[in-house]
């Protein structure tokens, strides 16, 4: 089952002195909805910093009910042969 565009959005972004639309990338895997992670750099003497992990996308072209479409799919999902590469 694919997710879709689960985390894309449109939204306005302040240019000088007028707004543009930008889309947002999905960090999100298309087979299992992996996403990103947050957490903290803890460094050796415990100080914490907000930091985030993100997923290993790749862009994928598969086949699906015919159609030849473009996937981002994490590399575990890939691996597992969840999503079969299209040639």
């Amino acid at each position: 089952m694919l997710y879709g565009t689960l985390h894309c959005g449109i939204f306005p972004v302040k240019y000088k002195n007028y707004f543009v639309w930008r889309t947002t990338m999905s960090r999100v895997c298309e087979v299992c909805g992996k996403g990103t992670l947050f957490g903290n750099n803890v460094s050796h003497a415990k100080n914490r910093t907000r930091r985030t992990w993100l997923p290993n996308l790749i862009e994928v072209r598969t086949k699906e009910n015919g159609t030849v479409k473009t996937v981002k799919v994490c590399a575990k999902c890939l691996k597992a042969g969840k999503v079969v590469k299209y040639v």
